[in-house]
Order: C-alpha cells, then sequence, then structure tokens
C-alpha cells in the first residue's frame, strides 16, 4: 500500500450530544478538538447525533488516509468492501470488512470540514 493508515478516531452515537457533550466535559474532563451541532470530537473519540453508516449505533472506527481512491483501488481488491468510496461533507472515505465481519472504516479529511476547531 503507498501510504499506511493511520488511526483516527473512534465515533460513538448518541441521541442527545449536548447531554453526552456535557458528561464527557463535565465528568470525564476531556477537551473538545473539534465541534459541529451534530458532531463533537475530543482527541481520538466522537460523538454524533447523525444516522449511523451500518443503522446498528454500534461505535465505528475510523483510520486517516492521504489519497482514499489509490487506498481504495487497492484494498478493494484484496478484501471486501462494506461501503463504497463516497464523498461525504468531512471527507473522502469508504468500509472495509475486518476478519469479524465488521465494518472499518478510512477516511481522506476534506480540508474545509464543517465541524470548526475549538481553541
Amino acid at each position: 500500500m503507498k501510504s499506511t493508515p493511520r488511526f483516527g478516531f473512534v465515533v460513538e452515537y448518541v441521541k442527545d450530544i449536548e447531554a453526552a457533550r456535557r458528561f464527557y466535559v463535565d465528568v470525564m474532563g476531556l477537551k473538545i478538538e473539534r465541534y459541529h451541532p451534530t458532531f463533537i470530537q475530543f482527541d481520538t473519540f466522537a460523538i454524533t447525533s447523525d444516522e449511523p453508516l451500518t443503522g446498528s449505533g454500534e461505535p465505528e472506527l475510523y483510520w486517516l488516509i492521504d489519497d482514499a481512491e489509490a487506498t481504495f483501488g487497492e484494498l478493494s481488491r484484496i478484501t471486501s468492501v462494506t461501503l463504497p468510496l463516497t464523498q461525504m461533507p468531512f471527507g473522502k472515505m469508504f468500509g472495509i470488512e475486518d476478519p469479524a465481519g465488521r465494518p472499518r472504516y478510512l477516511l481522506e479529511l476534506a480540508r474545509n470540514r464543517p465541524s470548526q476547531p475549538v481553541a
């Protein structure tokens, strides 16, 4: 592979993002790194109130890559694809299946993502 994916973050789906934000900030002491009304990232952990990609609502693991199209071209020849190459507001991504049958997502972040850094 041209570039090795590096771990990005875990996304947990929540029903009430403000209650979850208060818990992780006020109780757990986490610092918000990026914010959007439907997405909050704390270092390598994020919460979102969006619809889950798989429909199950299970936490999702994301690896960051530099070139989604090239990486998709390489990996789609050697493993099962669970989500085709897709353009999202936050970047280009696709999903592949791990040995246990769970989706794992690879993401090339967009330069102008909807979430904003928090100072």
